[in-house]
């Protein structure tokens, strides 16, 4: 049976209009812009934020509308199971997070948004902020080498700080009743152990805090020989994008500072 040909979609007003609140609510800056090259295709990889629908929408509409750049988005498997809700993902070049939807996505030429951490990096728990949960995942690196396609670093500020979390799911995770729960295979198999379980935040509305972009160099990957050479990249992709993150929060405090004084 021939495999049916993945239908990309982008909307730029569908796409626009999601992220115009969050960009008038957030008022986004954008750093690095230097680095981004519309005309050829990369792997945009970058930490995941809290709940992670604030901060992707702008990011994903700057690429798009102000550079040119349809970056299609690998989103979790979770958001393809809801009605409604999963025609709108698809609308602003969502795909089901699997390689042979990414593989088909890159050979018709697109850039691929990439966030290692996935679900779990969306649903963090107290003391999680700005961290980086990225598993043993190399298959975006495998990729990105396939198709020749260089790692873009980005680093998202703002999204971790929105919200302040009432009920953390660790606690839950403690009770002997949920334990219980999870020890039925299929109910644990549905909640990924506990995974994908979000905590509850205090308020439903989120600060009014900037949100901070930054896109870094791009790195080549071609130059890897092994896994091993690709552990230890992935390992220093990590340990830069950490220290962007703290560089960004002092810009951020700077920046602040000075137009407060203005």
């Amino acid at each position: 049976m021939k495999q049916k040909t993945l239908q990309i979609m982008h909307s730029p007003t569908l796409i626009r209009l999601i992220s115009g609140l969050q960009r008038f609510y957030f008022s986004p800056t954008y750093l690095g812009t230097e680095n981004l090259v519309p005309n050829q295709p990369a792997m945009y990889v970058g930490n995941h934020t809290l709940y992670g629908v604030l901060d992707s929408p702008i990011l994903i509409d700057y690429l798009f509308n102000e550079h040119k750049i349809a970056v299609v988005s690998l989103a979790d498997h979770v958001h393809f199971h809801i009605p409604l809700w999963r025609e709108m993902v698809k609308r602003v070049g969502a795909i089901d997070g699997v390689q042979a939807y990414a593989r088909q996505a890159m050979q018709q030429g697109y850039s691929i948004l990439v966030f290692p951490g996935g679900g779990r990096e969306v649903v963090k728990r107290k003391g999680e902020a700005y961290q980086l949960i990225w598993k043993q995942r190399y298959g975006f690196l495998k990729l990105a080498q396939e198709f020749n396609y260089e790692i873009a670093p980005f680093i998202a500020l703002g999204g971790d700080e929105v919200f302040d979390l009432a009920l953390d799911v660790n606690s839950l995770l403690k009770q002997n009743w949920f334990k219980k729960l999870l020890s039925y295979p299929k109910i644990s198999e549905v909640l990924r152990h506990g995974e994908i379980i979000p905590s509850i935040p205090k308020s439903i509305i989120p600060k009014k805090i900037p949100f901070y972009f930054k896109f870094l160099p791009r790195l080549s990957l071609n130059h890897m020989q092994s896994m091993e050479d690709l552990i230890e990249f992935r390992a220093q992709l990590q340990q830069q994008i950490y220290t962007e993150i703290e560089l960004l929060k002092q810009y951020r405090e700077d920046d602040l500072k000075s137009k407060k004084n203005d």
